[in-house]
């Protein structure tokens, strides 16, 4: 092992994967740990000829009782190079059980935002080769798909891992090549969370019995990985616009389109919708992608729900994918035949050609269909509104309407005409049925949709 190999395999890997541009201001992510302190001792030593400028973040997550003397190692560093630094402490146990988390999704959580709060052009990382090749052995010990086992990306918008070309033991050999200092997690030592599990006995025991080179071996298939994912995503997104439609805060999935993709089509599409959903990268396991699918077997208004809030429905004719907590901000939407989604109702449109089993309630409506001018909308009620000539308002107040959903009730509308009023009997006269129709459309208000 050799110095100069190192760190002429970091220089090759950052040019490889574009990580860095002249000028960049990279905010380095330092524990205090080994790793993260030679990534930023490797970046502030070849600043120059990298043409960049740095700065040090840390979070002291208050988790351990060297939390304290960790955030001061860092300061102290900082100092001693002339970088310039900022920390953050929070309790992020707090942070987690104020907001019903794990501590380690609170912790990447909050030391995200904190980063992102910063001023940077670049976030860099101290992710390493072992790192790696844990978390591809914890996706696939979790049911990961293609895009879980490509594992960690050099690059993913902003945050870059400029030393994920290094093994642990070569980033060790830097450290004590430089004579650099740095603060050990004991907690890492203790088998208390999966990697840990992964790191301290799996990988050991299959390094010994089985592979020595395992960590290689996972690394060299997850650029396979990446590559059929690289694939994947292009063909996906060629598919996306003619299967899938965005309304507010929710996605549509054509079932009949969604039903002629081959059965792993379908799960790359989902996973893309959920990811866009999350307006993160999102690697759900093939076991929720297959408990999701099986909605396409099942009765129109089942609903499951998936890990971090994500919901799915099935209706007639779509699978809405939505965020049990989100709330919809539509203020109008345009309808088309099928079923549409507007605040928690299903708004279900259908031409019918048989005119004698009719049945008008307050929740289905038909009109004649040749008399729509401008096209439906859905929306809720506006200042000056009537039907015929007669005020929506007077209407609430005739039809006993509380005064507290008014503002929330769905109104079909025409133009300017309003065609018709979930929640009562009244159809506006100008789209009455007689004998010259020739045909009908059928308004149903179906209840339970995302409230999205």
């Amino acid at each position: 092992m050799h110095i100069q190999i190192i760190e002429n395999k970091i220089a090759d890997y950052i040019v490889a994967n574009d990580l860095l541009k002249p000028k960049d201001h990279v905010l380095v992510a330092v524990s205090g740990g080994a790793d993260s302190i030679m990534l930023v001792d490797y970046l502030n030593r070849n600043k120059a000829s990298l043409y960049i400028r740095i700065s040090i973040a840390h979070v002291n997550h208050k988790m351990r009782q060297e939390a304290d003397i960790d955030m001061n190692f860092v300061k102290t560093f900082a100092k001693k190079h002339n970088i310039t630094y900022n920390v953050l402490e929070i309790d992020v146990c707090s942070f987690a059980k104020s907001r019903k988390l794990s501590s380690e999704e609170a912790g990447r959580t909050v030391r995200y935002n904190f980063f992102e709060s910063l001023p940077h052009d670049k976030i860099a990382t101290a992710h390493t080769a072992n790192d790696q090749a844990e978390t591809i052995l914890m996706r696939f010990l979790r049911g990961s798909d293609v895009k879980g086992l490509s594992g960690i990306p050099p690059k993913r918008d902003s945050i870059i891992r400029p030393i994920l070309c290094l093994s642990r033991d070569e980033v060790e050999f830097y450290c004590n090549f430089y004579n650099l200092d740095f603060r050990t997690d004991h907690t890492n030592f203790l088998e208390l969370y999966t990697r840990n599990k992964i790191r301290l006995s799996l990988i050991p025991y299959i390094t010994k019995n089985i592979n020595s080179n395992i960590v290689h071996t996972l690394i060299q298939h997850s650029k396979l990985y990446k590559e059929e994912e690289e694939f994947l995503l292009a063909y996906t997104k060629k598919l996306y616009d003619n299967i899938i439609i965005k309304i507010g805060n929710s996605y549509e999935i054509n079932i009949e389109k969604f039903q002629s993709e081959m059965p792993y089509i379908q799960k790359k599409l989902l996973s893309f919708v959920i990811s866009s959903l999350k307006n993160s990268s999102y690697n759900i396991s093939t076991t929720h992608l297959n408990y999701a699918i099986s909605l396409l077997h099942k009765q129109s208004g089942k609903c499951i729900d998936l890990p971090d809030n994500v919901k799915i429905l099935r209706t007639q004719d779509f699978l809405v994918v939505y965020l049990g907590s989100a709330t919809y901000n539509q203020s109008s939407l345009d309808l088309h035949l099928g079923d549409n989604f507007f605040l928690n109702y299903i708004i279900r449109l259908t031409l019918i050609n048989n005119f004698s089993k009719i049945s008008t309630n307050n929740y289905t409506k038909y009109i004649d269909y040749d008399k729509i001018n401008s096209g439906l909308k859905v929306r809720t009620k506006q200042i000056g509104d009537r039907m015929g000539n007669k005020k929506l308002k007077k209407i609430f107040v005739d039809d006993k309407i509380p005064l507290n959903i008014r503002n929330n009730i769905p109104i079909i509308v025409d133009g300017n005409d309003v065609v018709c009023i979930l929640c009562n009997s009244r159809l506006n006269a100008n789209y009455y049925i007689t004998e010259e129709t020739k045909k009908l459309l059928k308004i149903k208000f179906i209840l339970g949709g995302p409230h999205v």
